[in-house]
């Protein structure tokens, strides 16, 4: 039997090691940039007791190699590793980690240790040949990205990842005339300026499947500006837009499809071996490429399963069939729990529950279990015949994802992309949505007392109104029923805050328009179903039903909400003047009796309307 051969790189980085580990565990880009070659992975298999993926690539471009690919495993900013076992080539077995240690530099500051450690298993005395040549140099390059990352410095003061190149093929005349579009019609040419930049400097994995939210954090900008920018992008072809469908195990996409008629109400994941059903809250999201007539980028794959695939996830460890193991987990501060990947059964956290699990047949042991929140050591046995993989993960959805329920729910994107559409047979399920529905008292007599045309044009002016404070609250006009008006909003206050606005300013509107229009309001939160109605993004069920309901108690010059949602709001109210009155009713085809709040003689409170601009402002931060 040939003996392994061992290689050892060290390197010190004046960087804090979070920094080192977000380079380093990004390991999709960096080994796009350290020359290695890009891979086909299989669907998750399940094979000789053990989850792993079939991979295969060519070394040198003409050189088959084929392995199985396990599972990464970590422990957040401390160390990673990746097993791969080979079936083709001169390799036989590469076992690769790399490990970060806080570290004391000598002239006092404090920095990083990068150890890197190579363990090759050759499959042939010619394979011993092939190490140096074909396997160490580039895992040399691999501990010189740093190095890459720090020179960057050197000539910009702007932080970007270091790139295979230093310019892509763009067509600059295309890009630079859009974003003077971009810029005369309504954003800020520093916001435009970034991402003109990130498309003409980013690697094509930085180019393609752009999280808005995201992309807003690293500008430092306001997620709803860039959020804005995307859609007003798209639709001049500076970007393309498309949706992916999410696992709600391990959050990555398991589909993407280019238009909400393409999404079905299933997807199936391999990794977990789950068909899950898709719902908008979390499930779907909208992501933003470069269009191909600006610059052609290739969707190629470097890694698959490295840890900022999963940033959730904290830790991730193998275990043997009937191997007992003490896992490191890191310190958190998010609410944690423990998995099994594709078993999927979990285990949450608890105080005074013991710190031993046994993973068997059934699942845990127990359901709940302690982690010490300053990170340590668990005991882990697992009792089956098969090598399982543990993650330690957050509980909480991603929060820069641009859900289909929060973009569906944005007026701009209703009035940019309105065939944007289910199909008609598709119906995706929406865990929590606020529905406000107005009306305007004494339309009837309107249309009797001014005339028809002069009435019409009242109404319609008073949709503008409606629409620009339902819009400004990062809300979205659904549709218009005569002269009412159904709007959907992602969160409760934002729609509390616009129908705040809608009568703290009603006085100031009929006063400019001569007018004498009263408008009732009313709002409910809960589940809701969004369908494809006649061609419109349209939303049903009993929420809907019950909003319009809570609307018909409206007297005018008010608004109706339910005890429970109120009592949830954020401190927007403040910034408002009220009275407010409790009403115990039933409401007209709903058995249980409802508890209502009455909102009247809405004032903003001082100078409360120029706080609530900047509140306003500062929550799409």
């Amino acid at each position: 039997m040939l003996k392994d051969k061992i290689y050892v790189f060290e390197k010190t980085y004046e960087l804090p090691r979070k920094k080192v580990w977000e380079l380093l565990s990004n390991t999709e880009h960096l080994n796009r940039v350290s020359g290695l070659f890009s891979v086909h992975f299989s669907p998750a298999q399940f094979l000789d007791d053990a989850m792993f993926r079939w991979a295969e690539a060519k070394t040198f471009g003409i050189i088959p190699l084929k392995w199985k690919e396990f599972p990464f495993e970590w422990v957040k900013e401390e160390i990673y590793s990746i097993e791969r076992v080979y079936v083709k080539g001169p390799i036989k077995r590469l076992l690769w980690s790399i490990e970060c240690e806080d570290h004391l530099l000598p002239n006092g500051t404090s920095g990083t240790k990068v150890i890197g450690r190579a363990i090759f298993t050759p499959a042939s005395l010619a394979g011993y040949a092939a190490i140096p040549v074909a396997g160490v140099p580039p895992i040399k390059r691999i501990m010189n990205y740093i190095d890459l990352y720090l020179a960057s410095f050197k000539n910009s003061t702007k932080e970007k990842l270091p790139q295979i190149r230093k310019s892509f093929q763009v067509d600059q005349d295309r890009l630079f005339r859009i974003c003077d579009e971009l810029v005369k019609e309504q954003f800020s040419s520093k916001l435009v300026e970034q991402l003109r930049d990130h498309l003409l400097f980013n690697g094509d994995d930085e180019v393609l499947q752009m999280k808005p939210y995201a992309l807003a954090e690293k500008w430092s900008e306001h997620r709803e500006q860039v959020l804005a920018l995307c859609l007003h992008a798209t639709q001049k072809g500076l970007l393309i837009q498309s949706w992916s469908l999410m696992c709600p195990n391990c959050r990555v996409p398991k589909a993407t499809v280019s238009s909400l008629s393409g999404v079905t109400s299933q997807v199936h994941c391999d990794l977990c071996g789950i068909d899950f059903n898709i719902n908008f809250d979390r499930y779907i999201e909208m992501r933003f490429s470069v269009h191909p007539a600006v610059r052609k980028a290739v969707d190629q794959t470097y890694c698959m399963g490295g840890p900022m695939t999963s940033p959730h996830i904290t830790a991730q460890h193998r275990i043997k069939p009937s191997d007992q193991k003490k896992i490191r987990i890191p310190p958190f501060h998010k609410e944690m729990r423990l998995r099994v990947l594709k078993h999927n059964h979990s285990a949450y956290q608890k105080e005074n529950s013991g710190s031993v699990l046994v993973f068997g047949t059934g699942g845990w042991d127990k359901d709940f279990i302690h982690f010490p929140d300053q990170g340590g050591f668990l005991e882990i046995r697992n009792s089956t015949e098969n090598e399982i993989t543990v993650v330690f993960e957050e509980t909480v959805w991603d929060e820069q994802a641009a859900t289909a329920q929060t973009v569906t729910s944005r007026q701009l994107f209703r009035d940019l992309f309105s065939k944007e559409v289910l199909s008609p047979d598709q119906q995706i399920g929406i865990e929590s949505l606020t529905v406000l529905f107005s009306d305007l008292q004494g339309s009837t007599s309107l249309y009797q007392t001014i005339g028809d045309a002069m009435a019409y044009r009242q109404v319609d002016e008073h949709f503008a109104y409606l629409k620009h404070h339902i819009a400004q609250n990062r809300g979205a006009v659904i549709k218009t029923i005569g002269d009412s008006v159904m709007a959907v909003f992602n969160r409760s206050d934002d729609a509390v805050a616009a129908a705040l606005e809608i009568q703290a300013g009603i006085d100031a509107y009929n006063k400019e328009k001569s007018t004498s229009l009263t408008i009732k309001l009313g709002l409910f939160t809960g589940p809701t179903i969004a369908v494809n109605a006649n061609d419109l993004l349209d939303y049903f069920g009993q929420t809907v039903n019950l909003a319009a309901r809570i609307q018909q108690q409206s007297e005018g010059n008010d608004i109706v909400i339910s005890k429970d949602e109120l009592d949830h709001l954020s401190p927007f109210l403040s910034l408002f003047q009220y009275d407010s009155y409790q009403v115990n009713t039933q409401l007209n085809g709903i058995d249980q009796e409802i508890t209502l709040i009455q909102l009247k003689n809405i004032t903003y409170a001082g100078h409360a309307e120029k706080d609530a601009r900047q509140l306003q402002a500062a929550g799409s931060k």
